[in-house]
């Protein structure tokens, strides 16, 4: 049985597709910043799961002494990490000159530094056992943009540099590094960073607009996407950007 690790996974995506990875039959080890909320996301998955396929771990991404903490207690575990999906961010919105350098330093910490972290930490050992999967939730708003969320749009796109040159990195090694990049989906949005008023102003105009597929995209459309790409389907697929935004950007 395959091991994964899914970061930012108390909620939302995260959640969906450390389920989706058990219902595939994966070992799972969930991560988050707030102990109680991973504990019980864990928890809940871990009713229908086989016994011993639920971790959790509570950390900081961003922190290498959490993600070394976090990939050896896993090793330790399972006897190995076969995947990674780096999803945990955070938001920060409002117009550039007000945004913090703290507030962008705290953006990029959880998602770029994140997702180096641990690639750099789980990249050796799946090299040396000739086979891996790391799969990074950017976003649309990295490869299109957006007004009013400079962090995170330099984050997101700044994560799919990451993977391509991650791609390139495990050439030839049966190793495998993708990227999935999500449009408008439903999910539940706590506060962020900066101004609130612009997230939802971004996500009013984006249900006026629409897209071809003509509805919101759920958590279970990302979580589908990263099983194919965490499968054995996948072993021909690399350095990819999967867009799942309802053809929302093309």
């Amino acid at each position: 049985m395959r091991a994964a690790i899914v970061t930012g996974a108390s909620r939302n995506i995260g959640l969906a597709i450390a389920g989706r990875l058990l219902h595939d039959g994966w070992r799972v080890c969930l991560t988050g910043r707030d102990p109680s909320a991973v504990a019980e996301a864990a928890a809940t998955l871990a009713e229908t799961a086989a016994d011993g396929s639920v971790r959790w771990f509570a950390g900081d991404i961003g922190a290498p002494d959490d993600v070394a903490r976090l990939v050896y207690e896993v090793e330790s575990a399972w006897g190995g990490v076969d995947a990674v999906i780096n999803n945990a961010g955070i938001r920060a919105h409002g117009p550039i000159e007000e945004i913090a350098v703290t507030d962008w330093e705290a953006v990029l910490s959880t998602v770029m530094t994140g997702a180096f972290l641990t690639t750099q930490a789980v990249l050796p050992q799946m090299k040396e056992r000739g086979w891996g999967r790391i799969v990074n939730i950017a976003g649309m708003s990295g490869q299109s943009g957006a007004a009013g969320r400079v962090p995170v749009v330099a984050a997101k796109a700044g994560l799919i540099g990451l993977t391509k040159a991650c791609a390139h990195e495990a050439d030839g090694t049966g190793v495998t590094v993708n990227a999935v990049s999500p449009g408008h989906i439903d999910t539940e949005r706590r506060p962020g960073l900066g101004d609130a008023g612009v997230a939802a102003e971004h996500y009013r105009h984006l249900r006026e607009v629409g897209n071809p597929v003509g509805r919101i995209g759920s958590v279970d459309d990302v979580a589908g996407a990263v099983s194919y790409l965490c499968g054995p389907d996948a072993g021909y697929v690399t350095g990819q950007v999967i867009s799942v935004n309802g053809g929302a950007y093309m």
